[in-house]
């Protein structure tokens, strides 16, 4: 949605997806102001079995990578905005390490239940892939090989891809939206927040097990779990861990607002999950004011930049706790180092780097700014751009 804000002046934007779009909702969730006059929708239909179900992204991404040939002729700069897209021709792609079943399995926890079969490292998993890869008929083209733009949503990203791969990527961070608090840090609670989905990855067992071995050490901080909490194995498992901890608080799926009251007033952030590409969350909680806690391998260490907030291990996270809940200056210190860092990952600055990035790629193929159209496309929500007549 940032990305059409940040293009839709310049061009005539059609966004393409195999999902259901609801613009109004789009729009309140990411702070965005598109108008309906200001995009365009084309939608793909799935096979009947896959156009309810929100997993097997993989075949998804397949069926559209296969039928997204089909109608870019029209277009003449195409964005992916999920990782890779094998359009055929030159393309600009948005990546994180999903894209990549070594590096995802390596950074990424399978998922729990029926759902981790088609995960597990085995020849089922690598049948279903196999299958994929021919559903999408690669064009056999090598997006490696430098006419296309690649941007990494980190550096962190950036450096695993290049280790790899051999390829260079240049960085553009996600946009998080939101002004930054002016909430003083003396008027909040000594409450931490936990953010984000409730899932595997985010290692949430181990944040509470952080804060329980924090709180024998004499501090009575509590916690605050906000994420929405499914039916799923995992999303159970933790609900039963903390019922009976009457210091950790389950507050669920809440609405922006319940949100930002929750993050304004409490003075900590914590976060569990390790090789993550970004953390949105992290980002959102430092521009609250929270001082955060992170490991230390990971796009949040980006964000955070301290080594006083980024934890190697469980030990190591509850020592760098206690002596930030033990020293004022270090908080203060702390508090004005975040407030920087924060003003980093703005929507404005997201607009401003991708625009950039769209203007470089159309002169690299000798387009004229009034010539240009801009294509947005990815396997689960996709954007392509048409130009206008006048910029």
């Amino acid at each position: 949605m940032w990305g059409v804000e940040a293009l839709k002046r310049d061009f005539r934007v059609t966004i393409i997806t195999t999902n259901q779009f609801d613009l109004n909702a789009l729009n309140r969730f990411y702070g965005t102001a598109v108008a309906p006059a200001e995009v365009a929708v084309r939608v793909f239909q799935m096979p009947l079995g896959l156009r309810q179900s929100r997993s097997a992204g993989a075949l998804r991404g397949a069926f559209f990578q296969r039928a997204i040939r089909f109608g870019i002729s029209e277009y003449d700069i195409l964005i992916s905005a999920y990782n890779l897209c094998d359009f055929g021709v030159p393309a600009i792609h948005l990546l994180d390490l999903s894209w990549d079943e070594e590096l995802r399995r390596h950074f990424v926890r399978p998922p729990g239940g029926l759902a981790s079969i088609f995960h597990r490292v085995s020849q089922l998993r690598s049948l279903y892939l196999f299958l994929a890869r021919t559903i999408s008929s690669p064009t056999g083209r090598d997006l490696f090989d430098g006419d296309d733009v690649l941007l990494a949503y980190s550096a962190w990203i950036a450096s695993v891809i290049e280790q790899k791969h051999h390829v260079k990527c240049s960085v553009l961070y996600p946009p998080v939206s939101g002004t930054i608090s002016e909430i003083p840090f003396s008027l909040r609670n000594d409450e931490f927040v936990c953010m984000g989905r409730i899932s595997e990855e985010k290692r949430l067992e181990r944040v509470v097990e952080i804060l329980t071995r924090v709180r024998a050490r004499g501090y009575e901080i509590r916690l605050r779990l906000v994420g929405g909490f499914g039916a799923n194995v995992y999303a159970r498992r933790i609900h039963s861990l903390v019922q009976e901890l009457p210091w950790v608080v389950l507050e669920g799926s809440v609405s922006e607002h319940r949100k930002m009251e929750i993050l304004t007033s409490a003075r900590y952030g914590i976060h569990g999950a390790e090789g993550e590409g970004f953390g949105i969350a992290v980002a959102e909680m430092i521009k609250t004011g929270c001082i955060t806690f992170a490991p230390v391998e990971g796009g949040p260490a980006e964000i955070l930049d301290s080594d006083a907030l980024l934890y190697h291990n469980d030990d190591d996270a509850v020592e760098k706790i206690i002596a930030v809940l033990g020293d004022e200056s270090l908080r203060a210190e702390l508090t004005h180092h975040l407030r920087c860092q924060a003003e980093r990952f703005s929507a404005a600055h997201y607009m401003r780097g991708l625009r950039e990035a769209v203007e470089r790629f159309a002169e690299s193929k000798g387009a004229h700014k009034s010539q240009t159209r801009v294509d947005d496309a990815s396997p689960h929500q996709h954007y392509a751009e048409t130009a206008r007549p006048r910029l």
